[in-house]
């Protein structure tokens, strides 16, 4: 899993409390369908392999959102540590052979929620994918 701090998207590595969340990343197993994974994720297995517990019970889906080359979930996990906030997003994109799990979490102050987590998603998301693009 790797960890970055979300200023590096604004193009530099002075901290600004304002912008205090973590972003993550993480391999999830092969390369997945985004329309077939979203089907699963609105039922209770995919709720429960979303939630920190496992628990289906303790995963809230507000929004789902598609793009081209992403799925993008907006998410409260009752069952996610305090300090990183229950709200937050989560995004799904295909790189080269895997599924990568990206998430936004709150690392001060409140949970990432609303346009701005999904803007902020959004730009990792694409991040992620340029960076891959330019390996190849």
């Amino acid at each position: 899993m790797v960890f970055a701090s979300c200023v590096r998207l604004r193009g530099h590595d002075a901290f600004d409390p304002t912008y205090g969340h973590l972003l993550t990343a993480a391999a999830a197993g092969s390369k997945s369908d985004l329309p077939m994974l979203a089907r699963f994720l609105r039922k209770g297995a995919g709720k429960g392999w979303l939630a920190a517990s496992g628990q289906a019970g303790d995963v809230s889906i507000h929004k789902m959102k598609r793009s081209r080359n992403a799925l993008y979930v907006e998410l409260t996990d009752q069952s996610r540590p305090g300090h990183l906030g229950a709200r937050g997003w989560k995004a799904f994109v295909n790189v080269a052979d895997q599924l990568v799990v990206l998430g936004v979490y709150s690392g001060l102050g409140p949970s990432v929620s609303g346009i701005d987590g999904e803007e902020l998603l959004r730009s990792f998301a694409q991040a992620t994918l340029a960076a891959e693009n330019a390996a190849q």
